[in-house]
């Protein structure tokens, strides 16, 4: 994927004005769906009505490879921790590197000098800016300070992250998120979820789906890729048994592949710290030669435009990025039907297959009607893309500024309005 030189952003038909300052914070840069979303936003937000920046808690290999690439030129990056004691023992952390020693000091100086100093410059950014998106809610501990509305972005199922926490973690959470002046959530079923869980305050929900630039996807989707198989259905998602559940779709093929019903190889890409045990199950089931496992892609556009259809098969979701871009390209899609986002996406199942969440069976079935049924796969797809145009780069700007006025006017009404 080449530098992004100039925003592909479209030009709202908006009066003049300043654009709005917004601040996009993020704890730090990785290569999943949550980065990919906030990317989009980067390049999509029309410079006549915003002039994004970003803030990141801790510097990546995975943000320099980003900046290289894909964050647009005119969007400033701030790293908070940016000294080298800052951040050394987070990166180490994050490889899983860390002795239980290592492990006290982490949090010890995290907590004693790391998290105040960074607090300290991102309150220094944040008087800066006219509105502030905590993209994935790192930064609950100071929400709402600064002057400066603040909004958070939930990217998964709230009641699959809370679920399984205790009264009082979950009301310390509770109690973060009414900080924000506004939550965003992606899709109808999470709204519902979030007003259920803040039913006791005052917590305004607004829904926020992800961009899906059609038009940037099937231009970049053009470029020339050295094919894994000939024919191919194609997944594409973190390796990450805990979410993404890729032992369920590698039965679900051999299952297909057994009955003879399937000549295309399965395409992994994704990677993740379920690798091994992942190829090994494929061993194991004797479809080994057949699972192609090629890591990380910066750009998975090509092969999704390629493969026969596309498969997420996650015990939980927020949006499902990957389905939209899949829709957009015009490739049937098939997906456990997981709180929050397919079922929404794929319009009740009318754009794409739905299944339930780690059901082996229903998955192989559902594998093997599109790849047989020529009927099926153009209603999908048919169905899909009229779907997808609503996630468009205009309805994406126009919700943007619509949430940002609304949010700047309550911060700015007279105390008790």
């Amino acid at each position: 994927m080449t530098k992004v030189k100039n925003a592909d952003h479209p030009r709202a038909s908006e009066p003049d004005r300043t654009p709005l300052r917004i601040l996009f914070h993020i704890n730090d840069f990785g290569r999943g769906g949550t980065e990919t979303a906030l990317l989009s936003w980067l390049r999509t937000l029309d410079r006549r009505l915003f002039s994004p920046s970003l803030s990141v808690a801790y510097p990546t290999d995975d943000l320099h490879f980003w900046r290289a690439r894909s964050i647009p030129d005119d969007v400033p990056v701030h790293v908070l921790a940016s000294s080298k004691w800052m951040h050394v023992l987070h990166q180490a952390a994050r490889r899983r590197k860390l002795s239980v020693g290592v492990k006290l000091l982490h949090k010890l100086l995290t907590y004693a000098a790391i998290r105040p100093l960074a607090a300290l410059r991102m309150r220094r950014l944040a008087r800066q800016q006219d509105l502030i998106c905590d993209f994935d809610f790192s930064l609950r501990h100071m929400a709402g300070s600064c002057n400066v509305p603040w909004f958070g972005v939930s990217h998964f199922s709230l009641a699959a992250r809370l679920g399984n926490k205790s009264e009082r973690y979950v009301a310390r959470r509770v109690k973060h998120y009414s900080r924000y002046s506004a939550i965003a959530v992606l899709t109808p079923a999470m709204r519902r979820e979030a007003q259920a869980l803040f039913s006791a305050i005052a917590v305004d929900i607004v829904e926020l789906p992800n961009v899906i630039n059609v038009d940037a996807l099937r231009r970049a989707a053009r470029t020339q890729i050295e094919s894994p198989a000939e024919s191919f259905i194609v997944s594409v998602a973190r390796l990450d048994e805990g979410q993404k559940d890729h032992s369920t779709l590698l039965r679900a093929y051999a299952h297909v592949r057994r009955r003879g019903r399937c000549k295309a190889d399965l395409v992994l890409i994704g990677e993740g710290r379920d690798r091994q045990q992942l190829e090994q199950l494929a061993d194991e089931l004797e479809i080994g030669t057949s699972v192609h496992f090629l890591g990380f892609c910066a750009d998975p556009s090509p092969f999704i435009r390629q493969a026969e259809l596309l498969v997420l098969s996650s015990r939980y979701e927020g949006f499902g990025m990957v389905l939209g871009e899949s829709m957009a390209l015009g490739t049937p899609v098939l997906s456990s039907d997981c709180p929050t986002g397919p079922r929404d996406l794929l319009d009740d199942g009318k754009a794409g297959l739905l299944v339930p969440v780690g059901d082996v069976d229903a998955m192989a079935s559902a594998i093997e009607r599109l790849l047989t049924d020529t009927e099926l796969r153009r209603c999908l797809v048919q169905r899909a893309s009229q779907k997808i145009e609503t996630f468009g780069p205009v309805s994406a700007n126009q919700r943007m500024l619509e949430l940002a006025l609304r949010i700047r006017a309550k911060q700015n009404a007279p105390s008790g309005a």
